[in-house]
């Protein structure tokens, strides 16, 4: 059992006495679940690619590794050095984007990875997600103490070139999760709906325009209707989400058992994109409602730290990098359950995928270094001043 005392004064104990503990141990138990039903689910895709069966299994335990290895360090970061972190990723993100269109990895229509010397691919989005969501925070920042009107816009801009980019792989899926963080932001920040409303209905005119011009998301919009209006098959066989809700309903409330289920023959993505269904056929309802509700406690104990912070700039980029920790878990287990598009978004810290594992890592490390009490004996007051004069 880990033992500090509380005289210690080092970088260490003063990380364990201000970090948030239970968020902390809460994001580790998450990925021991992952690991957990990553061992009973990946073994088929390993097989189909006529590999090792614990392939997967030993990849995804290594990203897990990585992952909460750059969270404790990360978390131990200054909210200054946190920033400056940030800044690097997007620099790195932005050039990761780019390279993508010309020498990318193509799979599945888009070109949204970059090989690694062959070992392994990484996806520039993934990390560029928390250091926008960041920097965002910032310019509000900035533009609130020095009442500056274009440091407001600079977001919205930086969000606009994002999309141009990601939209260009195409990935309308981390477009539409950058896009529902960033309002989430501007909501939070003050602004009201006179402002908020026409972004809303532009994003609803986006929608329209991707329908139109995108026929990648155009199959998926008409696969989802096709669930809820039709039979739930496109040219005679059965869609992803279908299969998905299938599962949901064949594991009812105890599951089929572990290792039974069948939609992770039927689907591809069963271990990445629709994990969740593959957990609910083998454990059903008494297992993926825990799930859910940790999912749930930890985004209601980080907006607990989120409301307790003086510090604008704490307030703001807290609060976004849990929206973006939230919204994707809501929205990988809204896809599953049919109730919005396929977007091939991963459930955090459970399904494989080195990047978002490790951009996830990153992601929670910021916010915990963020929400850090800086000092036991700091008071409020204090907090405000430094708010006022802070650069």
């Amino acid at each position: 059992m880990l033992r500090i005392s509380r005289t210690n004064s080092g970088l260490i104990g003063e990380w364990w006495f201000t970090v948030d503990r239970l968020f902390l141990f809460g994001v580790i138990f998450l990925g021991m679940i992952g690991l957990y039903f990553s061992l009973a689910i990946s073994p088929v895709e390993a097989d189909d690619l006529n590999t090792d069966k614990y392939y997967f299994l030993v990849r995804q335990t290594i990203y897990l590794f990585i992952s909460l290895s750059l969270m404790f360090l990360v978390s131990i970061l200054s909210e200054s050095f946190t920033r400056k972190l940030s800044l690097i990723m997007f620099f790195f993100g932005i050039l990761g984007l780019l390279l993508t269109l010309f020498i990318g990895v193509n799979s599945g229509g888009s070109s949204r990875w970059l090989s690694l010397w062959g070992f392994t691919t990484v996806q520039p989005s993934e990390f560029l997600k928390p250091a926008f969501v960041v920097l965002s925070a910032w310019f509000y920042t900035r533009a609130k103490i020095e009442k500056d009107k274009m440091l407001w816009w600079l977001p919205i801009i930086l969000f606009l070139i994002i999309s141009l980019l990601l939209l260009s792989q195409p990935d309308l899926g981390q477009t539409i999760l950058l896009f529902l963080t960033l309002l989430g932001i501007i909501f939070l920040q003050g602004l009201s709906w006179t402002i908020i409303a026409p972004i809303f209905v532009l994003g609803l005119f986006s929608f329209v325009i991707f329908y139109l011009n995108f026929s990648h998301f155009a199959l998926r919009v008409d696969s989802w209707l096709e669930i809820w209006f039709g039979s739930g098959k496109v040219d005679g066989k059965l869609t992803q989400t279908q299969a998905a809700i299938d599962a949901i309903e064949n594991g009812k409330i105890f599951g089929k058992g572990i290792g039974e289920s069948w939609v992770k023959y039927d689907l591809p993505d069963a271990y990445t994109d629709f994990i969740f269904a593959a957990i609910a056929e083998e454990n059903g309802l008494i297992v993926t409602l825990p799930i859910m509700i940790l999912y749930c406690a930890l985004v209601f104990r980080g907006f607990s730290k989120v409301l307790i912070q003086h510090n604008y700039f704490k307030q703001l980029a807290s609060a976004g990098l849990l929206l973006l920790f939230g919204l994707q878990t809501l929205i990988h287990i809204a896809v599953n359950l049919s109730l919005v598009p396929a977007k091939g978004m991963t459930l955090p810290f459970i399904s494989y995928g080195g990047s978002s594992m490790v951009s996830m890592g990153i992601t929670m490390g910021m916010f915990l270094a963020i929400t850090r009490k800086t000092s036991p004996s700091i008071s409020k007051s204090k907090d405000l001043i430094k708010f006022e004069t802070m650069v």
